[in-house]
């Protein structure tokens, strides 16, 4: 009888401590389920821009009809810059928030995927999307957002498409401006941002390791490495000689040529050139390149002498720097070194380090 009352009283005891602490329980839960979504999306949408075959860093329209699948363009833009994210587009499930509501999704125009005459997308290329508030940004690509429960006035029965009837402020009206501000009868919007550095972070390494197989497969090809374009060039072919600078672009006429003398094709029909996008969005502009001494004519098979070296690590056959967007420590156009922060670009010394306020080089090795 005893054992029977004690279990009686410690369930009362139990039950009145989870009474006392669901509130505050429940309210983590929520959070956390909405920040899981929250990062399901940003992890898709950086994936998808670094996986883009025909315009990296490019990102799908938003879904402004409900059914997860981002809109078609309508001429040169999206429909709407401001819609539901496009979660079937993204190879996502379908994602809510802790209130049941599917997120949002605001795009930055010039992030949009490739059309007709569209301008290079890089880099360098700023988001213009700024968010206002306690949590301010800017350089903003695309934006992410939790309706949250509808507020007073929102019908989104009778409103299903209308960014109106479930954001609010200035989020609902699709043009670049965007606010946070604490949750309140009248605004309960969540908002996760996506910069260019977070975006492009992945793009760049991307752009770095396909530029290195690139190499990689004119080496095999060739048996040597091809000389570098001079950046300070008003053209973008190789200089012959030249075992620093940009990648030479092939002969605009044929799609093939070097314009070396004594280099082979890039063989751009066995898939041996750059990809077309590289130079269509001036990526050629952003990329760095060293040869060493040994793989560059007239050695063939990396017979003669001279290696790079990264990280105190030698026998390197060459490097590929993506050097990200400028920091403030450089000054644009940075012509001799591409904005590349090595501490003997051009002679034979190269490193890899973390990202930071005075590093951003994504190095790729050709071993």
């Amino acid at each position: 009888m005893l054992a029977v009352i004690l279990i009686v009283l410690a369930s009362t005891m139990v039950a009145a401590i989870l009474a006392f602490a669901s509130p505050a329980a429940t309210s983590a839960d929520r959070d956390k389920f909405t920040q899981d979504a929250f990062l399901q999306a940003r992890a898709a949408l950086i994936s998808r821009a670094a996986r883009d075959a025909n315009r990296p860093g490019s990102l799908p329209c938003p879904d402004f009809d409900n059914d997860g699948i981002a809109e078609i363009f309508t001429g040169a833009d999206c429909p709407s810059y401001v819609g539901r994210l496009p979660w079937q587009t993204l190879g996502l499930p379908d994602l809510r928030d802790s209130t049941g509501e599917r997120l949002w999704y605001a795009l930055s125009p010039a992030m949009r995927d490739a059309y007709a005459g569209a301008p290079a997308l890089n880099s360098d290329t700023p988001g213009s999307i700024v968010v206002a508030g306690p949590t301010p940004a800017s350089d903003v690509v695309a934006v992410v957002i939790s309706p949250g429960a509808a507020l007073i006035g929102q019908n989104r029965s009778a409103n299903v498409n209308n960014a109106a009837y479930y954001l609010e402020d200035e989020n609902n009206n699709g043009d670049d401006a965007y606010v946070t501000a604490p949750a309140s009868s009248t605004f309960n919007d969540r908002l996760l941002v996506i910069t260019r550095e977070q975006l492009f972070h992945a793009v760049e390494w991307r752009v770095a390791n396909e530029i290195r197989a690139t190499l990689e497969k004119y080496y095999g090809s060739n048996g040597y490495l091809p000389f570098a374009n001079d950046p300070s060039s008003a053209g973008v072919a190789c200089t012959e000689g030249l075992l620093s600078g940009r990648i030479p672009n092939p002969d605009s006429s044929t799609g093939t040529t070097i314009d070396c003398s004594g280099h082979a094709n890039w063989d751009s029909g066995l898939g041996r050139a750059p990809p077309t996008w590289f130079f269509a969005n001036q990526w050629h502009l952003l990329t760095y390149y060293a040869l060493a001494p040994a793989c560059a004519l007239p050695s063939v098979g990396c017979t003669g002498s001279g290696w790079l070296t990264v990280n105190g690590v030698g026998g390197k056959r060459g490097v590929v720097i993506v050097g990200s967007r400028v920091l403030s420590v450089q000054t644009p156009p940075c012509i001799g070194s591409l904005c590349i922060e090595q501490p003997s670009a051009g002679a034979s010394q190269y490193r890899r380090a973390w990202l930071s306020t005075t590093f951003n080089d994504k190095l790729a090795v050709i071993p």
